[in-house]
């Protein structure tokens, strides 16, 4: 009997076997990962999947990879949908974020009923190239003849080496979303490709717009293609004034200068454009004499942009000796400066600030850890009791030295009753979750945007599903307004310290692979998520929300004659009360109220302001002396100072101050905004804006216990009224109104 149901099974699953391969005979699946065959390991990765069939029909596709512990995880999207006609190629783009570059990667297809119509593994042609998480990544569009890899420069003291390079200039390598930019430190983008221009569709155009807004870099050399660029809302909404024109024979003596050139520069074809805002850094003039900028900067929600009014490629830049120090200064300010000192963290298994920040989240408030000094003194006990103890008392004192069998026995099973006591007490056994969140809202762009860093405690070992939301930031939101959907994430750290991306340490080992599945373009939860008894697993949440137009609240501007100095009013646009409130604004830190409430106006104070480095770094005269508060990469718990430090880095004096590189989280850093005629409020609110959901083994929890801090940064726009701005909006020869 056993015999023949074996018999049976075989028969089925050789039954099964066939129809899968008839059903995947005549499916080819080619595979295109990244941005010109690059992608970096950690953030969210472009791949580009072409499906062929010999029959049509409709389906779904996933992908299975691993995260930043080397554990597996699977993503599905509801809009991954497949929809194939007989042998016509149908391609479609899903994004997926890698912790490992040397990992298997894997698309699943299935057929509408969600049943597996094949698996197709990435081959090493599709992978693409790997970078590291920290390495400096600059992606150029524009013709074949960029060459950028002429201003290859180092950055944090040659530690992060030369930056990696991608060239594009066909439209097809451009990603349809903005999240598979997340790894890109700079687009350098050049107007001298006509039919590129041309053929850059609506979704990538606002692909690029969404990755400057939400802190991305820029560097835009638009000569005379600029006006064809500019005809596209997507990218005339980045630019601060009007593109009217191009201007013939502009002379290049400013920027032979600028680089101190000793090779002639041919007159230039550049774009006009009229600028209203921005800081103009060269100035030009056209052959009737009218000047014009020729090389400006400005911030755009919270990204910044650098400006050269002609392309880089362009025939008269391309052959010019001093063109790789132009390139520099384009690029001189986009990534970490090289001043940092010797590290202090060789101890710390990390060498990044986003390792220090996994450090302080998986410190939890309710969990003690036993350490080695714990397990030491037990053995010391149980060997006293064992030893002298049981030889004095049983032996000597009682003279009973056959009893010692049960006394051994006795303080074995204390010895073990004492280990599982401390470990429930210091392990209990409901779920607790730790959190960091950084709310951005920009007046010009009139959006709002959560990005929260959580490490989640389980208490018990299980299968874990996780979904969260957030409420809403709007001044006209109510107590009854319902919670708004979040999108999660895994959330790992650079380095080969445990967690890494390049460790070969897999944290996780024997879990199942579990699944971040996405409902909509704004709403995903994790699902199957394993944990061993009292383990710690990090993701990370983002979204986003339009509160409407708060213009009238703003009145900010720069005292006549000096651009570093604040005047004026501004006011609270959200709908929370903001607490420890400071103002920061070119290298100076103002004090405003501790508290201010939603609407409320508050003008700038007129006693003199700080140095935003003295402030940070907490400086301050002692006995006649200037004392600093140093950074220890080692410290678990001034969360909220190292909130402050990821938000302005730079302006603290970046790996010099704090000994650790700032590049997993860079597009946190806002210290250029600073110098952009940008002001930013940094405080802080009293609940949280993201609350969670769990289920643990398909029971519902609630998470208790555990921190959270939520950081508000508002981006200001502020008025330019120096004499120069004056100027420049005055003098009829600047084509600026």
């Amino acid at each position: 009997m056993l015999f023949l149901q074996a018999l049976l099974f075989f028969a089925w699953q050789g039954t099964a076997a066939l129809s899968w391969a008839e059903q995947a005979e005549g499916i080819q699946v080619a595979v295109v990962t990244g941005i010109s065959n690059t992608w970096k390991v950690g953030f969210p990765t472009r791949h580009r999947v072409t499906i062929t069939s010999g029959k049509p029909f409709r389906g779904t596709v996933e992908l299975q990879t691993v995260d930043g512990d080397g554990s597996s995880v699977r993503y599905r999207d509801s809009g991954w949908i497949v929809e194939c006609t007989e042998n016509e190629p149908f391609s479609i783009e899903i994004i997926a974020k890698h912790g490992r570059s040397n990992r298997p990667i894997r698309i699943d297809l299935f057929d509408d009923q969600h049943k597996l119509l094949t698996q197709h593994a990435l081959r090493d042609s599709e992978r693409g190239t790997a970078i590291a998480a920290n390495q400096p990544w600059l992606v150029g569009i524009g013709s074949p003849r960029l060459d950028l890899g002429q201003g290859a420069i180092k950055s944090a003291q040659g530690a992060l080496v030369e930056f990696s390079l991608s060239e594009i200039d066909r439209a097809d390598e451009l990603p349809n979303h903005p999240a598979a930019y997340s790894g890109v430190d700079t687009i350098l983008f050049s107007s001298s490709n006509h039919a590129l221009n041309q053929s850059i569709s609506k979704e990538q155009r606002q692909a690029m717009e969404t990755y400057l807004r939400n802190g991305g870099q820029m560097v835009l050399t638009w000569g005379a293609g600029g006006p064809e660029l500019a005809n596209y809302s997507e990218f005339s909404n980045v630019l601060p004034g009007q593109l009217v024109s191009v201007a013939e024979g502009c002379e290049p003596g400013a920027i032979e200068s600028l680089l101190g050139s000793q090779d002639q520069l041919d007159p230039l074809r550049c774009s006009v454009l009229k600028l209203n805002r921005g800081r103009i850094d060269v100035v030009t003039a056209a052959s009737d004499r009218s000047k014009l900028p020729f090389i400006a900067r400005w911030a755009y929600g919270t990204g910044s942009v650098v400006w050269m009014a002609t392309e880089l490629d362009c025939d008269e830049v391309l052959p010019w000796n001093t063109r790789p120090a132009l390139l520099k200064y384009l690029l001189k300010e986009h990534w970490e400066k090289s001043e940092g000192r010797a590290s202090k963290q060789s101890f710390q298994g990390y060498d990044d600030l986003a390792g220090q920040l996994n450090a302080m989240l998986d410190t939890f408030p309710n969990l003690r850890l036993g350490n080695l000094g714990h397990l030491v003194l037990i053995a010391v006990l149980f060997a006293l009791c064992i030893g002298p103890l049981d030889y004095f008392l049983v032996s000597k004192g009682w003279k009973r030295p056959r009893w010692t069998w049960w006394t051994l026995g006795l303080a074995s099973a204390g010895t073990m009753l004492t280990s599982y006591l401390l470990a429930q007490a210091w392990k209990p056994e409901l779920p607790s979750i730790n959190q960091l969140e950084f709310v951005d809202y920009d007046d010009q762009t009139q959006l709002l945007r959560g990005r929260g860093f959580i490490h989640a405690y389980a208490g018990r070992r299980g299968l874990y599903d996780f979904s969260s939301q957030h409420r809403s930031f709007a001044s006209n939101r109510s107590a009854e307004s319902p919670l708004l959907p979040n999108r999660i994430d895994w959330f790992g750290q650079p380095g080969k310290g445990l967690g890494g991306f390049d460790s070969n340490v897999t944290t996780q080992l024997g879990l199942p692979a579990y699944t971040i599945d996405a409902q909509s373009a704004s709403s995903s939860e994790v699902i199957g998520l394993g944990f061993p008894a009292a383990g710690t697993k990090a993701l990370q949440t983002e979204w986003t929300e339009s509160i409407g137009s708060q213009n009238l609240l703003n009145g900010l501007g720069t005292v006549s004659g000096k651009d570093d100095l604040l005047q004026g009013s501004f006011a609270n646009p959200l709908g929370v009360e903001l607490e420890n409130a400071i103002l920061y604004f070119a290298g100076r830190a103002y004090t405003v109220p501790a508290r201010i409430r939603p609407g409320e106006k508050v003008a700038i104070s007129t006693s003199i302001p700080k140095d935003i480095t003295r402030r940070l770094q907490r400086r301050a005269f002692v006995a006649g002396e200037e004392q600093g508060v140093e950074w220890n990469p080692g410290d678990t718990d001034s969360i909220e100072r190292l909130a402050e430090l990821v938000s302005f880095h730079r302006s603290a004096g970046g790996p010099s101050y704090t000994g650790l590189y700032h590049r997993y989280l860079s597009a946190l850093e806002a210290s250029d905004l600073l110098k952009l005629e940008r002001a930013i409020l940094f405080a802080q609110v009293s609940e949280p804006a993201t609350s969670w959901t769990l289920r643990r083994n398909g029971i519902p929890l609630k998470a208790e216990g555990g921190k959270s801090r939520t950081v508000v940064r508002i981006v200001l726009t502020v008025e330019n009224n120096s004499k120069n701005s004056l100027l420049m909006q005055n003098d009829s020869r600047l084509n600026i109104p």
